[in-house]
């Protein structure tokens, strides 16, 4: 009887082992440390089934798969006539790698293959992650993480690594990167869906194969490291419960090797809520510190922030504090200070934003959480580091550099409104530091500096004004002696904040449509002028520059440009040596790139070309003509902002670089030239308008019964006015490279008055 018990009991266990509910859907990933990566690229549709009917996970990824995850992912859809001679269009992966070539995610090798079936190295991922980043506009801030083996890294690798390291896109083990070892499918999968959780676009389809927290997976970043060594969450999160909507507070994992099963498809050790309230139930019986305070608890811990639906505590009403709803001490969320002296007193605390934003009452309170001003009734908002600003204004992502200042609108808990030359957009409390002008210590300022604008900029990081540039002549209404301030260098007030006047810089806003005056002999003598200039201040760089300079004899060469391309010598050449340091430059030196132009993945930052002519010719084709000079597209899918070197509000400087004063700069190089020169182009200058609407049609002829020869989708955008024409029309100098005249209607354009 008890052998027959034992034999029932040995076939029972066999018989659970042999039916379970939850494996039925079980497949070859169940399981897999990069599971959760894998099935997000299989829910995109970039990873599928090879002929066996494996999705081979732990196989080596090639250079097309990966292109293929990013671009689907990424759902890229613009395409250039960008070709790889080793890529046909038959082959499985042509059109994806197409598409991460278009976006500038690949580049591919310098004989102009692209080896799609070669395994990727983890370095050369590194590379194309970093410009995948750069693509959706995730901030990158300033990385500082390096592995023991940094030194194996190719150097031009090791700022991507170190970027995608920072933002925990990719991971190490043991201290060690491992840069030349191959990356397996699993691993790159997890590296994608790393990169499209800071996107923001990181569920595509079901992962955890169960729910997902109500649409958010983990409620941040999964799998925490490369090398797991076991199952995540076991495929589940919460035991597919969605607790309140997130799961984890945040971070799974967080490490690379767990070695082993990791939470056991329970999360959080046992411990559920994340800082929600448990369906009105008291935090395993400690609830708020035994404070309530009319629902929001200052005393004490609140679960998160939360108030246990409503429940009191059992029989603890506010801990003995009846302060009205709010306590002076404890851990409060929020503080509601006053200004006084420029400094902060006070400390009345809420648990809520909401609560504070009540409490004020005066335009000298702020409200401050952890230190930290949130919200204010004015003042200014700075850049802590480089971020993307998704203007509403124009539809578009903006790169934006650390150490910006910015006007600010308003804020909330989570976010802050502000206005960037015109361009209206949110940015995180953690990107931002928002200072009072009543707390301010310095700021960046423009001046009458012997007739010529001045604009000195303030240094956050020091607390101290760290340089300065000369960009134009002063605008007649700046008095000597006066600091002035501008949002956009456009409009100027004082110190009081009173309007004081409206400047356009004359080359700053001047279209590269334009034409110099200058003579190839005489920029070539400009050219070597400055070199002496340069060389004579014993700055190491530019030691020698009147004999090593690539800018040495430019001239003719600019001015071919010009002629057939139809963009401004002075301009190109204010561009080159404002990007290469007087053509003294490691990558002019050594490469003839005047413009640092392409990023390749076995030669990042280090394409050479043939000659400084090749160069310039590559930057006039391949980037400013098609790029930020020919209009086209809708807002949000062009570069093109108005064909001039501008600011943040118009112009190259929207979208080429994020320094907000980049264009300034470029147009104060052109400036010292003229100067320089005698003022040629100054002395008879072009009549320059800007649109006043959008979606503007420019015709051929005179008449809306001639064709558009192409539109404006956006209004403000710069013109040259060449002559009136008959029926209200402006004749105008084509954007779109065109030898014919072109009109447009006097009636949506307006003339403005440069300072020159």
């Amino acid at each position: 009887m008890k052998k027959l018990s034992i034999i029932a009991l040995l076939m029972t266990v066999i018989g659970m082992l042999l039916w379970q509910p939850q494996l039925a859907s079980a497949d070859e990933l169940t399981g897999h440390s990069h599971e959760q990566g894998l099935r997000y690229l299989i829910s995109k549709n970039a990873l599928v089934k090879d002929a066996k009917g494996s999705y081979r996970p732990n196989v080596n990824v090639t250079r097309g798969e990966f292109a293929a995850y990013l671009a689907k992912s990424m759902n890229l859809e613009a395409t250039s006539d960008i070709v790889f001679k080793d890529v046909p269009d038959k082959y499985v992966h042509a059109k994806d790698i197409k598409l991460a070539a278009s976006a500038g995610i690949i580049t591919g090798y310098g004989d102009g293959s692209f080896k799609p079936n070669a395994a990727i190295s983890r370095q050369h991922m590194a590379v194309m992650l970093e410009r995948a980043i750069d693509y959706l506009n995730i901030p990158k801030g300033t990385p500082t993480i390096t592995f023991k083996d940094n030194a194996s890294i190719i150097k031009e690798y090791r700022q991507a690594v170190a970027i995608g390291a920072q933002l925990e896109i990719i991971k190490g083990s043991n201290g060690s990167f491992m840069p030349t070892k191959n990356a397996t499918i699993g691993q790159a999968a997890t590296f994608v869906h790393r990169l499209m959780t800071l996107a923001g676009n990181s569920n595509g389809g079901n992962s955890n194969s169960g729910n997902t927290n109500g649409g958010n997976t983990n409620g941040g970043n999964t799998n925490g490291g490369d090398t797991n060594g076991g199952n995540t969450n076991g495929g589940n999160t919460n035991g597919g419960n969605t607790n309140g909507g997130n799961t984890n507070g945040g971070n799974t994992n967080g490490g690379d090797t767990n070695g082993g099963n990791t939470n056991g498809g329970n999360t959080n050790g046992g411990n559920t809520n994340g800082g929600n309230t448990n369906g009105g139930n008291t935090n395993g019986g400690n609830t708020n510190g035994g404070n309530t305070n009319g629902g929001n608890t200052n005393g004490g811990n609140t679960n998160g922030g939360n108030t246990n639906g409503g429940n009191t505590n059992g029989d603890n009403t506010n801990g003995g504090n009846t302060n009205g709803g709010d306590t002076n001490t404890g851990s409060c969320a929020y503080a509601v200070k006053e200004i006084s002296n420029g400094a902060l007193v006070g400390n009345q605390g809420f648990s809520t934003f909401e609560a504070a934003e009540k409490a004020v009452t005066k335009n000298t309170q702020v409200i401050v959480q952890n230190d930290k001003i949130v919200k204010m009734s004015s003042g200014y908002v700075v850049t802590n580091n480089y971020v993307a600003l998704k203007s509403e204004t124009i539809n578009d992502s903006i790169a934006v550099a650390a150490n910006t200042e910015m006007e600010y609108l308003s804020s909330d808990a989570t976010q802050v409104k502000v206005r960037l030359a015109g361009q209206i957009g949110y940015l995180k409390h953690a990107d931002v530091t928002l200072i009072p002008f009543s707390m301010s210590k310095g700021r960046s300022y423009y001046s009458n500096e012997n007739g010529e604008i001045k604009h000195t900029l303030y240094d956050y990081k020091t607390n101290k004004y760290s340089s300065s540039y000369v960009f134009g002549k002063a605008p007649s209404f700046m008095k000597p002696g006066e600091k002035y301030y501008s949002w956009n260098g456009i409009y100027f007030a004082n110190g009081n904040g009173s309007s004081d006047g409206e400047a356009y810089n004359y080359y700053q806003f001047l279209p590269v449509r334009a034409q110099t005056q200058y003579t190839a002999q005489e920029i070539d003598a400009y050219i070597m002028n400055k070199l002496a200039e340069v060389e004579s201040t014993g700055v190491s760089r530019y030691k020698d520059a009147t004999k090593k300079s690539k800018l040495i004899g430019l001239g003719q060469t600019l001015k071919d440009v010009e002629a057939k391309s139809q963009i401004n010598a002075m301009l190109v050449l204010s561009l080159a040596q404002h990007e290469s340091a007087y053509g003294m430059s490691d990558q002019a030196q050594d490469l003839n790139n005047l413009f640092g132009l392409y990023v390749y993945d076995t030669n990042p930052l280090n394409k050479k070309f043939e000659s400084v002519a090749d160069n310039i010719n590559e930057l006039v084709d391949k980037f400013l003509q098609p790029n930020y000079i020919t209009p086209g597209g809708s807002p949000g899918k062009n570069f093109s902002n108005g064909a001039v070197v501008g600011s943040k509000a118009l112009g190259f400087n929207v979208k080429y670089a994020s320094d907000p004063f980049w264009g300034a700069k470029i147009a104060g190089h052109y400036y010292r030239a003229e100067k320089a020169l005698g003022f040629k182009d100054a002395n008879n200058p072009y009549t320059i308008g800007l649109t006043t609407t959008t979606g503007l049609n420019v015709r051929t002829g005179a008449a809306t019964s001639f064709n558009p020869l192409f539109t404006y989708a956006r209004s403000g955008m710069p013109v040259i006015i060449t002559g009136s024409a008959t029926n209200g029309w402006y004749e105008v100098l084509s954007d779109k490279l065109y030898t014919g005249t072109v009109f447009v209607s006097k009636d949506y354009v307006q003339v403005i008055n440069t300072v020159k």
